[in-house]
């Protein structure tokens, strides 16, 4: 396996490419675990994106320092960002289980212009507020503190030892047991010191700007019941969450179909993977019957739980906390554009003689981990509301009276734009005008590069790469999308004439 950093703090990873170039998905594990978490779903990852899998720091084949201090949250999303950069990608969709859900979380608050979005499986590391962390911390200090004074063998007589699961599949147990007997002392000692608390980021939760997809296995009695109270912190048209019944903490593992499934079909909504049908798989044939249980609360995120959870936690008889439970609490874990070009659907072309808006920037550029050696922690973050239009689209006052029942649908007379903006710009386009009753469809023609989009439009919003919706009476309706670029985001906003009226 290739490692990849300074001497001391390399970090193993493993990329698997796909035959067209697909947009890349990164793969983070959890505390404890290696990237043989995720060894059950490469198979169908791969037929969709560009698989990378990144190990943690101490864990696996990377590096395993005696000091503390270069596991810090920080330094963690650094290596992650600097090997995406010498990998040549500028952007990806990330995906983290357990304590690898915590990072992505942080990483994507504090770095989002990297971030197309965000899978997080069951992580209470993530969703843990302040007093979790403040019961968290003493727990993680007397592991390190015994793992480095007697060693990792009583580890092995705890629940985050793998061969004791009754619920992974074979291979997975057998290479995450391995991956565990390889642990040191210093590389867990580091992790719980300096990472599995220090990268909870409770605060900030309200600023996420990039959209999030939460796996939650129901039967993972720890994160499960906090699931909602989690997803609630964040901006609610961002969110959307999966629930696996059959599922536990590795819940990726364990109904393993059914979690990439969601992964492609959430890829596909935020119009990071092509919306056209891929070739025939098992995956693409859960997607259909999968969608119904991908429930809109946003776009949920679960960041990664560590093995600490609050009031669900179980001392051992050497009085070691493990608070995922026995099934599977041993297991955890981009996907964005290919060198910053956006991964475009079918709705992305202009068509002829569309109404096409284009605006200008309205937020804040926000700052880019430019160089390897900037550090993420310092980036500027714009809030996701701010340039958001109310969700209530408004609806003008025609300045016409409407046309009682039109017998057809007026011809869409559009005037272009007078000039195109240099640079980024948001652009919609679709019809000027429509009849009652008749289904309006916008896309997103925005210049290439904007990683996420949000609509604001009659009945609700949407952060894919098209809108429809259908006017039940005549009026001037009033559509806006705001999309979100590297160095900031910018919305653009059309009206369209319904049943006959004049808009200004």
């Amino acid at each position: 396996m290739p490692v990849f950093g300074a001497a001391g703090e390399r970090i193993g990873y493993e990329l698997y490419p796909h035959p067209e170039a697909a947009p890349p998905l990164v793969l983070i594990h959890g505390f404890t675990a290696s990237r043989a978490s995720f060894e059950a779903n490469l198979q169908g990852l791969r037929e969709h994106f560009t698989v990378i899998t990144v190990e943690l720091l101490g864990h696996g084949d990377s590096d395993a320092p005696e000091d503390p201090a270069p596991y810090r949250p920080d330094r963690a999303i650094r290596r992650i960002l600097q090997l995406l950069d010498h990998l040549g990608y500028q952007r990806a969709l990330f995906c983290g289980h357990s304590l690898g859900g915590a990072l992505a979380l942080r990483l994507t608050i504090e770095a989002p212009e990297w971030v197309a979005g965000l899978v997080v499986i069951n992580s209470s590391s993530a969703a843990g507020n302040p007093e979790w962390r403040e019961t968290a911390r003493p727990r993680m200090l007397e592991m390190a503190q015994r793992v480095r004074a007697e060693g990792t063998a009583f580890m092995k007589g705890t629940r985050l030892y793998p061969a004791h699961s009754k619920r992974l599949d074979p291979l997975s147990k057998e290479r995450l047991t391995r991956d565990f007997d390889r642990l040191t002392p210093a590389g867990i000692a580091g992790t719980a010191e300096s990472l599995v608390v220090d990268v909870n980021i409770w605060e900030r939760h309200p600023v996420l700007s990039a959209p999030m997809l939460l796996v939650v296995g129901e039967k993972d009695a720890d994160f499960a019941p906090n699931a909602d109270a989690f997803l609630e912190r964040f901006p609610p048209d961002l969110i959307r969450q999966v629930r696996l019944p059959e599922a536990g903490h590795a819940a990726n593992i364990e109904q393993p179909r059914e979690f990439e499934a969601a992964v492609v079909q959430f890829a596909r909504d935020i119009a990071y993977i092509p919306l056209a049908e891929q070739p025939p798989s098992e995956t693409n044939r859960l997607l259909t019957a999968l969608g119904g249980s991908l429930v809109v609360a946003g776009l949920g995120l679960l960041a990664a739980a560590v093995i600490f959870s609050g009031g669900g936690d179980k001392q051992d008889q050497n009085g070691l906390i493990a608070a995922a439970p026995e099934a599977t609490s041993t297991v955890s874990g981009p996907v964005a554009t290919v060198a910053g070009t956006r991964a475009t659907g079918p709705a992305q072309a202009v068509t002829p003689g569309a109404n096409v808006t284009v605006t200008t920037a309205v937020a804040s550029p926000t700052a880019k981990l430019a160089t390897a050696t900037a550090a993420p922690a310092t980036a500027t973050t714009a809030p996701a509301t701010a340039t958001t239009v109310p969700a209530t689209a408004t609806k003008p006052a025609p300045t016409a009276t409407p046309t009682e029942s039109p017998t057809a649908a007026p011809t869409a007379t559009q005037v272009p734009p007078t000039s195109t903006p240099a640079g980024p710009h948001a652009a919609i386009s679709g019809p000027s005008a429509a009849a009652v009753g008749q289904a309006i469809v916008l896309y997103d023609a925005s210049s290439p590069g904007a990683f996420n989009r949000r609509w604001t439009y009659p009945g609700g919003t949407s952060i894919e790469a098209g809108v429809s919706f259908t006017p039940p009476s005549p009026g001037c309706y009033t559509v806006s999308m705001t999309a979100y670029f590297p160095s900031g985001a910018q919305t653009a906003s059309t009206v369209i004439a319904i049943g006959g009226v004049t808009c200004n």
